[in-house]
């Protein structure tokens, strides 16, 4: 029977900084209400020391990896659930050699196994090549990487299923955010997937805004997102705005809403395309942007699940999001209760967006039926399946 949980993952906890941060602050949360006691360890150095925070005597406990093993016994942890799984086996590795008995272990995929192919697409190595400050060493191995890419796919996908396989082989249980994500690696392999099991990520807060908010919508699209390009495509976000401006949409505000290593970058892009109403926040609190926004976007190449999207749902703004990743499937249903545009075509997207900035009924409809929808994620009925499968094990 299982007592007492650990959680591990590469960063300290700051529920502000993205969606891993705010799980892992949920489980924390709301586990113990079920009589588990749940403890956070924490390393920043690829799993060569651990840290915990006693809240209690405001203290943290530094462990080295030579201690880990004894210390997770003597610690009487029941479960183990770690949180880097779908980018690398380490943890796995480390659990497979301490063999602790009677010790369950979980791995959560906290994103798509599309990340790499996804992330670094022809698309990504033609940008980087034409980079304006890319180095010119860089630029050069960008263009080989486009000459080769088709080798450098195959390698990519294999290394995907060796990372997927080494922590499937050890763990009880692997979780995914979506069952759209089977498929995707049954592609790869035709193992047993009977130890894959779907719990969706909950919702962010637990209020999920009445109707009446509908009525306090400003003329405010929404994007709160790591600015980090590759992944997030906000290039493509800046281009969709742009062909709005050009139809007349002078009365309407983009807000941006994060920060990331592509920030300058973005501005310039920005100024670059004299786009006229768009406003960069840096990192805030995103809850009062959601409260006065009427649409978001969405323009990310890969997500595991895609937070926003359901921040969205539960403060009444319509989400409109490419079709490039799994699990948006398992969030929105298109034109019910939110939008899905073919992925990488620009001008239906602006299409889409055109539509709901001119029709407030149709928005409306669309943001009504995202604050039921969003229901299915209550963190309460989330945490629910959580202990399920803990009591499975």
């Amino acid at each position: 029977m299982v007592s007492i949980i650990y959680i591990i993952w590469s960063e300290r906890l700051n529920v502000q900084r993205g969606g891993v941060h705010r799980i892992i602050h949920i489980l924390m949360q709301y586990l113990p209400k079920y009589g588990y006691t749940v403890r956070y360890l924490y390393t920043e150095d690829t799993y060569r020391t651990f840290h915990l925070y006693d809240a209690d005597i405001k203290k943290e406990t530094m462990i080295p990896l030579a201690n880990m093993r004894q210390y997770l016994v003597d610690n009487q942890c029941d479960l183990l659930i770690g949180q880097d799984g779908v980018f690398f086996p380490r943890l796995s590795e480390l659990v497979a050699t301490w063999k602790i008995p009677h010790m369950k272990y979980i791995t959560e995929f906290h994103n798509s196994v599309l990340l790499m192919e996804k992330v670094f697409s022809r698309h990504y190595w033609h940008w980087l090549a034409n980079l304006p400050n890319t180095p010119i060493r860089t630029k050069w191995l960008a263009r080989l990487r486009l000459l080769i890419y088709p080798l450098w796919l195959k390698r990519c996908r294999q290394s995907v299923l060796n990372n997927f396989l080494a922590n499937y082989r050890v763990t009880d249980a692997l979780i995914l955010l979506s069952k759209y994500e089977i498929p995707e690696i049954q592609k790869l392999t035709d193992i047993d997937l009977s130890r894959c099991k779907v719990i969706n990520n909950p919702l962010s807060w637990e209020r999920i805004e009445s109707v009446e908010i509908l009525q306090k919508k400003k003329k405010q699209v929404l994007i709160v997102s790591r600015l980090y390009n590759p992944e997030k495509r906000l290039d493509r976000a800046l281009r969709i705005w742009k062909i709005l401006e050009q139809r007349g949409f002078d009365d309407w505000q983009l807000i941006i809403v994060g920060e990331g290593v592509h920030a300058e970058y973005l501005k310039q892009f920005s100024q670059e395309l004299d786009l006229k109403n768009v406003t960069f926040t840096g990192r805030r609190d995103p809850l009062p942007y959601y409260e006065d926004a009427a649409l978001f976007m969405m323009t990310s190449a890969v997500e595991g699940w895609g937070l926003t999207l359901t921040e969205s749902m539960q403060t009444g703004v319509v989400p409109i999001a490419f079709d490039s990743y799994p699990a948006l499937h398992d969030i929105i249903t298109d034109r019910y209760d939110g939008c899905i545009i073919p992925d990488d075509d620009l001008e239906a997207y602006a299409g889409c967006m055109e539509e709901l900035m001119r029709n407030r009924e149709e928005r409306e409809r669309i943001a009504k039926n995202g604050l039921e929808s969003c229901r299915r994620f209550e963190i309460s009925k989330i945490v629910e399946q959580w202990v399920k499968l803990i009591e499975s094990l």
